[in-house]
């Protein structure tokens, strides 16, 4: 099983899936391996141990774990661990095993759907004003978070995107980003003035513009993490009150929810978030059925 487990991250990283997804994987087959060679007490054989029958007990062993602090699994990580081993599966079924019986015994989870935060559109705006003239000019890393905050919300990315963004994807003249999403899909996103304008602040702080190769925003030793961009963002959005969501994936929300709100077109706003899926932005910009119908009743001449 180890040779095929290899095999299958071989192509996942071949296929540009993200390093973080394979190390997911990588470690719930390693589980599933473990588990199976405790049941077989031997080292499982692929295709032939992998029975419905064990895929049903790994499915119902692995809802009863907890965590570390003895709290059960969340629903949305049993269902992960399931997507990975189906993902498994359609692999091996594509090398001429047939899986379709054994996918089936595997459980559908069902998740529920909360709709990511978003901030008010005067509330945060104002916010971000107030805070262009609040931070002095030599307050390096009060400037990388409003910088931050002016491109996560101005230009709808990731946080993990801004923070691996060179300053060479950063177009002036166009005011334009190309930045590299999910699964390494590039796609081109707006710069705003302000954003921009927040930018020349941090470099003029933080010791002169970054070259084209440079990390757009730098931190003391190199590239600054993604973890230390959301410490940052943290800070300023708790500005906005003590029930106000903190994470940088708010104003990300907020990008898409306003872009809406003013009439942009449902398959512009997926393109600028990166979505392979309409479905994914029609839950992270609160479009409700009845809404999708009301659009489809004024646009459709049939409707």
């Amino acid at each position: 099983m180890e040779r095929s487990i290899a095999e299958f991250l071989t192509h996942l990283t071949d296929r540009r899936y993200a390093a973080l997804t394979v190390r997911a994987y990588r470690e719930e087959l390693r589980r599933l391996r473990d588990f199976a060679a405790g049941r077989l007490k031997r080292a499982p054989a692929i295709p032939r141990d992998l029975t419905p029958e064990l895929l049903a007990a790994y499915a119902a062993s692995r809802s009863l774990e907890r965590t570390a602090d003895r709290r059960p699994i969340s629903a949305r990580t049993l269902a992960r661990s399931l997507a990975a081993i189906r993902c498994y599966l359609r692999y091996l079924e594509r090398r001429g095993h047939p899986m379709g019986p054994i996918r089936s015994a595997l459980p559908r989870v069902t998740l529920p759907q909360p709709l990511p935060s978003a901030h008010a559109e005067q509330a945060l705006n104002a916010l971000l004003d107030s805070l262009v003239a609040a931070v002095p000019a030599d307050d390096a890393r009060g400037l990388r978070g409003l910088a931050a905050a002016e491109l996560l919300y101005g230009s709808g990315l990731r946080v993990g995107e801004l923070a691996a963004l060179a300053r060479g994807r950063v177009d002036d003249r166009s005011m334009l980003i190309r930045v590299f999403g999910k699964g390494s899909r590039e796609r081109v996103v707006p710069l705003g003035k302000r954003a921009l304008a927040a930018l020349r602040r941090f470099w003029a702080a933080s010791g002169g513009e970054p070259r084209a190769g440079d990390p757009l925003l730098r931190g003391r030793s190199g590239a600054v993490s993604a973890r230390t961009l959301e410490r940052d963002i943290e800070v300023l959005l708790a500005r906005l009150g003590p029930s106000a969501a903190t994470h940088p994936h708010a104003l990300r929300h907020s990008f898409a929810t306003h872009l809406l709100d003013r009439g942009a077109d449902l398959r512009a706003v997926q393109e600028l978030l990166g979505h392979q899926n309409l479905r994914t932005t029609q839950i992270y910009t609160h479009v409700t059925r009845r809404r999708l119908k009301e659009s489809y009743s004024r646009a459709h001449p049939r409707a």
